[in-house]
C-alpha cells in the first residue's frame, strides 16, 4: 500500500499545484451556492391580510373578532383590518390587497341565541388559495365552538317546562365569555424543508463532488497519452496498485472539498448542515458514491477529453434529476421516484432526516446506505476497467 499512497502523493501535488482541484472542488460550488441562495428561494415565509366585517356586533360575534383572530396576528403570519361593509372587502380581496376576508352578517348572535341557523362568510381571493384555507380552516373551528356553546345552551334548558323571557340569550351570553379552545399559532412540523443556504450549499457540494472525484482516474488517461504509464507500469508494482493509488487521490481530493464546503457554508453563508456525525456519514457516503461513478464514467472514454465531457454530461445529469437545483416536493410522482436512482437525491434525502425537528444519525444511515452501495457498485466496474487501462487490455 506504500506505493499506492506515493502515486496519491504524487496526483494530489499535481492536482494542487496547477489549482483545478482547488477551483472545481471547492471556489465554484461555493460561489453558486452563495449565488443561488440570494437568486433562486426555495421557500418562502408565509404572510398575508385578513379583513373582518363585524354587521353583527354581538357577543358571539366578539368570541372570533376579540379572542380568535388576535391569535393570528399574534401568531405572526398575519394581519387584521377592519371593514366596514360586505361590497369594500370583496373589492379588497379581488384586488389583491388581502388574502381573505370573514363577513359576520347583522343579528348574527341573536339567530345564535335564539337557534336559528346563522351564516358566516368567507370571502376567498383565488391567488392566495393558501390564506384562504387557513381562513376556512379557522371559521369552521369557530363554528364548531359556537354549535358547543348552542348545545350547552339547549342541553341547559332542557330540563325546563317553561323559559323565562331573555333566559336563552342570557345563558348564550354567558356561555360565549369562556375561553376558546381554539388556538391559533406557529408549530415546528415533524419534518422541514431546508433552508436556501442549506439547500444550496449541500446541492452544489454533491454536484461538484463528482468532478473533483474523477480526477485520480482521469490522471491514468492523462498519463497514457503522455507516455508515463508504461514506465509506471514497468516498476515493481502491480496494477491494482497504480488503480488503487489513483482513486484514492480521487477519493481524498473529493473528502477535502466536501470537508471545507461544509465548514465554510457554514462560517460564511450560515448555512444549518446539521448533527455532525451524521454529516460526515452522508459526506462520506456521498464522496464513495461520486468516486465509483466518476469512475465507472471515467473508464469508458478513450481520451481525458473525451471522459472529462462523459463525466461532465453524467454528472449535470444526476445532478438535475436528483433535485439539486430545485426541490422535487412539486415534481410528478415519477419524477420524484426516478430521482432515487441518484446519489444527489439520496444525500439530501439524509440531510433532511437530520434536519427534522425529531431527526437523529439513526434517520440518515439508510440514506447512507445507499450512498455506499451506489459507490461499491459502480466503484467495482470503475476499478475493473481502469486496471485494463493499467495492462493495456
Amino acid at each position: 500500500m506504500r506505493a499506492a499512497f506515493i502515486i496519491a502523493g504524487k496526483d494530489l501535488r499535481q492536482r494542487i499545484r496547477d489549482r483545478s482541484a482547488i477551483i472545481m472542488g471547492i471556489i465554484a460550488p461555493f460561489a453558486l451556492a452563495a449565488i443561488f441562495s440570494l437568486l433562486l428561494p426555495t421557500s418562502q415565509s408565509f404572510h398575508t391580510e385578513y379583513g373582518v366585517v363585524d354587521l353583527d356586533r354581538g357577543p358571539v360575534s366578539a368570541l372570533l373578532t376579540s379572542q380568535v383572530l388576535p391569535g393570528v396576528v399574534e401568531a405572526g403570519f398575519a394581519d387584521l383590518t377592519e371593514i366596514d361593509d360586505r361590497a369594500s372587502a370583496a373589492a379588497m380581496v379581488e384586488g389583491g390587497e388581502m388574502g381573505a376576508a370573514f363577513v359576520i352578517p347583522e343579528g348574527f348572535s341573536d339567530a345564535i341565541a335564539s337557534g336559528r341557523d346563522a351564516t358566516l362568510t368567507i370571502i376567498g381571493n383565488v391567488d392566495a388559495a393558501l390564506a384562504t384555507q387557513i381562513a376556512e380552516a379557522i371559521a369552521t373551528g369557530y363554528a364548531e365552538e359556537v354549535n358547543a356553546v348552542s348545545l350547552s345552551v339547549a342541553a341547559a334548558l332542557g330540563g325546563f317546562t317553561t323559559v323565562q323571557p331573555g333566559a336563552i340569550a342570557d345563558l348564550s351570553s354567558r356561555a360565549a365569555v369562556f375561553e376558546p379552545s381554539i388556538l391559533v399559532e406557529e408549530a415546528e412540523a415533524d419534518s422541514k424543508q431546508m433552508s436556501d443556504k442549506t439547500f444550496y450549499s449541500a446541492s452544489m457540494a454533491i454536484m461538484f463532488l463528482f468532478f473533483t472525484a474523477q480526477f485520480g482516474i482521469l490522471s491514468l488517461l492523462s498519463e497514457r497519452r503522455q507516455g508515463t504509464l508504461p514506465r509506471l507500469v514497468a516498476a515493481p508494482v502491480g496494477p491494482w496498485t497504480i488503480v488503487i493509488g489513483k482513486a484514492l487521490a480521487g477519493f481524498v481530493l473529493g473528502a477535502v472539498a466536501m470537508t471545507v464546503l461544509i465548514v465554510a457554508s457554514t462560517l460564511l453563508l450560515g448555512a444549518d448542515w446539521g448533527n455532525p456525525l451524521g454529516v460526515a456519514l452522508l459526506a462520506l457516503g456521498g464522496v464513495v458514491s461520486a468516486t465509483g461513478v466518476s469512475a465507472m464514467a471515467a473508464t469508458m472514454a478513450k481520451t481525458e477529453e473525451q471522459a472529462s465531457g462523459w463525466n461532465a454530461i453524467l454528472a449535470m445529469s444526476l445532478a438535475v434529476l436528483g433535485g439539486t437545483f430545485f426541490s422535487l416536493d412539486r415534481a410528478p410522482e415519477f419524477v420524484s421516484s426516478l430521482s432515487l436512482i441518484t446519489p444527489h437525491a439520496w444525500f439530501l434525502r439524509g440531510l433532511d432526516e437530520l434536519g427534522s425537528a425529531s431527526g437523529t444519525v439513526a434517520d440518515a444511515l439508510p440514506a447512507v446506505g445507499v450512498l455506499l452501495v451506489i459507490g461499491a457498485a459502480t466503484g467495482a466496474v470503475g476499478l475493473m476497467r481502469a486496471r485494463r487501462l493499467v495492462v493495456g487490455r
